[in-house]
């Protein structure tokens, strides 16, 4: 069973709160070799007691912090993908390539503020810009100068954006590039692959995420909402397709034939870590939607100026009709956008009336002080190519370190990356093509992966299963080498837990060669058997 995400934490009593680490500590002894997927009382599978034992101690203040947090706002956390367990860290301040929480622990950050701070933590030159910005004013309320150079940064880093709108998030983005893909086709539906993320509004919590059981149960793909409060009449208008296999995504847009207006897709699917597009299905899918008059959105809040400086389209040199952004377009701040064709996104032109108009707007969209910080770090970012060099460089060091690292030690483990994101997923499998084969990952693993790396100072990524995580251009070679070696010490970790489990038997099956013997006679005693009796 696979629960990736952390949104819908199921309610904290304040005693369960108060006892968190003991109540969780009591129900770890209790699970057995038989019960791998152990989950703690908010759905994800808890962290061993004894891989989060190093991390409980070095995070002692942030424990106290967090449970005064919790009781003044849901999971103690801004959001519920901060939220992990036995307890999130708090942080005091970033810098560079690292994060320093309050207990004064110096943490290798490969999680880089979601994926935003391409640049590392507290970049001078753009603190320097917000500075100056701030001196002008903080929020102006009015069309700036500021703003139109910005919109031609990104139309120099994005040509197939011809025109441009701006927003504060990438939910926020995502919303708007679809409400004004359905009015220029004047088609309600809106298609979008399975297990991908594009925000928190409701036409986008769509088969997000599942357990295999459920998947196992569907016969081909359907709408899914990822939790409550998600009307069905949102559901019934949103047609899910499987990622990387272009003849199913053929046939279910065929079904729904003139009733599909956008199809939006993460160029990496990210929502369920990181898988690479594979047999050219995005050039495939290019040619699909323009031949079904559908417009192609790339959600590129991830991958935009990330993989490089014209984003995923660039990398893969596929030109969509739309184009989202956000993240590393804010430079740290909160900044986000979304466009494309001219004749598309001239249905957002204003004056036509209530009847005819397609509404866009929000207070602090172009906001003078996120604009001028990500205007500062596009400049940057264009004026130094070598950038995406190298971290695309630490990219292959790392990730494919990691997979060395797991190899030799005996793990199954398939490390998926492309360019500075990347993800482990403990499985069997051979490839990760798409959502569904992430539903064989041990999430129990790696949750215990995890948690063992951050007790040594490296935070691998988003804390999330389904999660990645991100380089920046202020980490080093000899980071990337650091976090490799606290990541082998924590596989050594796993295959050694692994082999203890494998090696001793349940009381239920020394039971069963008991029995046996007594009604059939001695009989040879299996090994792993032989030594659990020896042991007991």
């Amino acid at each position: 069973m696979r629960e990736s995400y952390s949104y819908f934490q199921t309610p904290f009593r304040n005693a369960q709160v108060n006892r968190d680490s003991q109540v969780f500590g009591d129900l770890e002894s209790r699970v057995s070799a038989a019960a791998p997927t152990l989950f703690s009382l908010g759905g994800d599978p808890l962290p061993s007691q004894k891989f989060s034992r190093k991390y409980l101690t070095r995070h002692k203040k942030s424990g106290q912090l967090w449970r005064r947090a919790v009781r003044i706002t849901p999971g103690g956390v801004e959001s519920n993908v901060r939220y992990f367990k036995p307890h999130p860290f708090l942080a005091d301040y970033g810098d560079g390539g690292y994060i320093y929480d309050v207990d004064g622990n110096k943490i290798l950050d490969l999680m880089m503020g979601f994926g935003a701070l391409l640049l590392g933590h507290n970049n001078r030159d753009i603190a320097l810009e917000v500075i100056k910005q701030l001196e002008s004013g903080s929020m102006l309320g009015v069309t700036s100068e500021l703003y139109i150079d910005y919109i031609q940064a990104v139309r120099k880093a994005v040509p197939s954006m011809k025109k441009v709108r701006l927003c504060n998030s990438g939910t926020e983005a995502t919303m708007h590039a679809l409400r004004t893909a359905r009015a220029y086709t004047g088609r309600d539906k809106i298609a979008k692959a399975e297990g991908a993320y594009h925000g928190a509004h409701d036409y986008v919590l769509q088969s997000l995420d599942m357990d295999s059981r459920t998947a196992s149960r569907m016969n081909g793909y359907r709408a899914i909402p990822y939790g409550r409060g998600i009307p069905k009449a949102v559901s019934d208008l949103v047609v899910i397709f499987p990622y990387n296999d272009i003849e199913a995504t053929a046939a279910i847009l065929e079904e729904n034939e003139d009733e599909v207006g956008a199809l939006i897709i993460e160029p990496v699917l990210c929502g369920p870590g990181v898988i690479a597009p594979k047999a050219n299905y995005l050039r495939r899918l290019r040619q699909l939607t323009r031949k079904k008059g559908i417009v192609l959105i790339f959600d590129e809040v991830l991958t935009g100026f990330r993989l490089a400086y014209g984003g995923a389209q660039e990398y893969y040199d596929i030109r969509p009709d739309m184009t989202t952004f956000g993240k590393i377009a804010g430079g740290g701040f909160q900044l986000a956008g979304f466009g494309g064709e001219a004749q598309i996104m001239n249905v957002l032109e204003p004056g036509r009336g209530w009847k005819y108009a397609t509404f866009h707007a929000g207070t602090y969209n172009g906001h003078p002080i996120s604009v001028a910080a990500g205007l500062k770090g596009l400049e940057i970012l264009g004026e130094h190519p070598e950038y995406y060099n190298h971290i695309n460089g630490l990219g292959r060091q790392l990730y494919s370190g990691l997979q060395d690292l797991a190899d030799d030690r005996r793990i199954p483990a398939w490390v998926e990356y492309v360019g500075s994101i990347g993800n482990v997923y403990f499985t069997t499998k051979d490839e990760i093509r798409n959502f569904r084969d992430t539903l064989s990952a041990n999430t129990r693993r790696w949750w215990n992966w995890f948690i063992h790396c951050l007790g040594n100072n490296v935070l691998f990524g988003i804390p999330n299963t389904g999660e990645r995580a991100f380089i920046c251009t202020e980490h080093t070679e000899e980071d990337i080498e650091w976090a490799l070696e606290v990541a082998d010490n924590a596989f050594a970790a796993i295959g050694k837990e692994a082999r203890r489990h494998k090696e001793k038997a349940p009381t239920v099956q020394l039971q069963a060669v008991g029995e046996q013997a007594a009604v059939y006679g001695d009989a040879p005693t299996p090994p792993s058997v032989e030594r659990a009796s020896r042991t007991a």
